[in-house]
This record gives C-alpha cells, sequence and structure tokens, in this order.
C-alpha cells in the first residue's frame, strides 16, 4: 500500500502470491504464482485501474469499482470461477477492500491528512475495536480521533528458511504491508490437516523504522475428507486498542463449518463486539487452505 511523496491520491496497491510445497527432504517448488496491481481514488472511493496476473479480462474490465463496500460482490459476480477455485488471484483481491481501508492509517499517522469525524465515523460495536466506551469510540466521540502506535516490527524471515518468503521490494517511510502465510501440512493425528496461519499488516515511519499494527497467529485442524474445521485458535501478538484482544476466542467458532462455508459465514455471522474484521478476515483467508489440502493429497 504506497503512495507517492507528499500525496494522498492515488493509493496503489501491489500484491503478489505464491504457493510453495516443500517435501519432507527440505527439497520444495512453486507451484502457483499470481499479482494484482491497483490505483484507488481514496477520496473518490473508487478503483480506477485494476490488473491480475495471470491475466482475467472480466476482472480488469470491472473498473471504475467501488474500492471497498461492494467489490468483493462486482468480483464473485463477474468471475465467480476464482472463488470456487480458490484462486490465487482471488486471494489478493479479496483483501482489497481491507488494504484500502488499512491504508488510511498512514494518512493519520503521517500527518498527510487528517481523519476528521465529519468525513468517517466508525460504527458503534461493529468489532471489540469499536466498542461502545473503548478507546478509539471515545476518541472520536471527543472529536479528537486516536492515532495507532505500534511496536517495532521483528523479521519475519529466518536465516535457516531461505525460501519461506517470496521476494518482496523493501517497503518505504510512510507507507504500509500486509503479509499473510498459510501453511498446511499432514496433522497429528490420521485423516486431519494441520494450519498454521498469520498475517501482519506494518507501517514505515518517517525514519524507516517499520513498526506493526496488526498481527494474528490462527492455527486450526481440519478433517481432510469433509473439509471440516475441529479445532481452531486464535492467538493475538499486536493489535491497536485495548478491547481489541478479547475478540481472539470467536476464531473457536469457526469449528463445525466446512472450508467451503467458512468465507462466507464469517462474513455474516462474526459481526459484534465479541469479533475482530481483522481476524475475520484471517479466518476467511483460511478457506484457501482447501486448494493446499487438494495438492497436498497429491502428493501422497
Amino acid at each position: 500500500m504506497t503512495r507517492a511523496e507528499g500525496t494522498t491520491d492515488p493509493l496503489h496497491l501491489r500484491g503478489e502470491a505464491r504457493d510453495y510445497y516443500t517435501a519432507a527432504d527440505g527439497s520444495g517448488e512453486v507451484t502457483g504464482s499470481a499479482s494484482i496491481r491497483a490505483a484507488v481514488d481514496r477520496a473518490a472511493g473508487s478503483i480506477s485501474h485494476l490488473q491480475v496476473f495471470p491475466p482475467v479480462p472480466e476482472i480488469e474490465s470491472m473498473v471504475p469499482v467501488p474500492a471497498m463496500s461492494g467489490f468483493r460482490s462486482v468480483v464473485d459476480r463477474v468471475a465467480p470461477q476464482l472463488r470456487r477455485a480458490r484462486d490465487l488471484r482471488y486471494t489478493l483481491l479479496d483483501d482489497v477492500p481491507v488494504a484500502t481501508l488499512i491504508s488510511g492509517h498512514a494518512l493519520s499517522a503521517s500527518g498527510a491528512a487528517r481523519v476528521a469525524r465529519e468525513n468517517y465515523a466508525p460504527t458503534a460495536d461493529l468489532c471489540a475495536g469499536f466498542i461502545s466506551g473503548g478507546v478509539l469510540m471515545t476518541s472520536f466521540e471527543a472529536g479528537d480521533p486516536a492515532v495507532v502506535t505500534g511496536p517495532d516490527a521483528p523479521a519475519l524471515e529466518v536465516e535457516d528458511d531461505p525460501v519461506a518468503w517470496h521476494r518482496m521490494p523493501a517497503l518505504t517511510a510512510q507507507n504500509m504491508r500486509r503479509r499473510r502465510r498459510i501453511d498446511v501440512s499432514p496433522g497429528a493425528s490420521p485423516g486431519v490437516v494441520a494450519i498454521d496461519a498469520m498475517f501482519r499488516d506494518s507501517y514505515v515511519r518517517a525514519d524507516g523504522v517499520e513498526t506493526v499494527i496488526h498481527e494474528y497467529v490462527l492455527n486450526a485442524d481440519v478433517e481432510a475428507e469433509s473439509r471440516t474445521i475441529v479445532g481452531c485458535r486464535a492467538s493475538t501478538r499486536v493489535l491497536p486498542w485495548q478491547e481489541c484482544s478479547s475478540a481472539a476466542a470467536s476464531a473457536e467458532r469457526s469449528v463445525g463449518m466446512t472450508l467451503s462455508e467458512l468465507h462466507s459465514k464469517v462474513r455474516v455471522e462474526f459481526v459484534g463486539i465479541q469479533t475482530c474484521t481483522h481476524l475475520n478476515d484471517l479466518l476467511r483467508s483460511v478457506a484457501d487452505a482447501e486448494s493446499l489440502i487438494a495438492q497436498l493429497a497429491l502428493r501422497g
């Protein structure tokens, strides 16, 4: 999520995704890749340029299209095959609305634009962080919206696994990045697959220090044949408001759901002060594990 220095629009979104298989002996291979480029006019709330690779003509013909509310519905309508296949391109497109939303942090943190209450007000009790009487809602009601600060971001890369993350360009000052990882492996019990997922939203301050705004880890156990979630637990690493951490327990509500219904059920049912919109994004992304489980089965 980047902008040219000194500007507020357009917001440039660049997304890269990769599937990677690691064998028991440590060797590996890329089994799929995709990318996305978009230009967002946040003032108008619309996308003026959208391109995915491998190309999908129906997607590129969508523009102009709303960047947040309604975007996913349009994608589902014009290219339903992407969601059905849990295609990497769908994974990237599904993150466009939330990436657009959280990119506003860079504007407020850098002082490039002040979030005025008359232009935006969070919906009370939409999630744990927006609880009535909480830090965020109280600051908005007082006319002085709080600006999130976060701890320094430790490296996610590890020396003994250099291909664990695909290459990414350095993140420049006053810009943001969302990093996702979903690992699928044989579970501890026969017929069960283990899912280890995480995401991090980070922001680079003017002094070049990268800071964490959101970070969750999620572990789930899935029955391989039925694709039913039999266990799920979320752990918080970094969250912006003190009220947010109470939402971690909501991940357990996904137990009993199949991966194919997880995506839509989370969007409809996981609302209110016991939930977190960012944890919901992570839960919904776990549905993408369905295609990885299929790849794992083919490998024996």
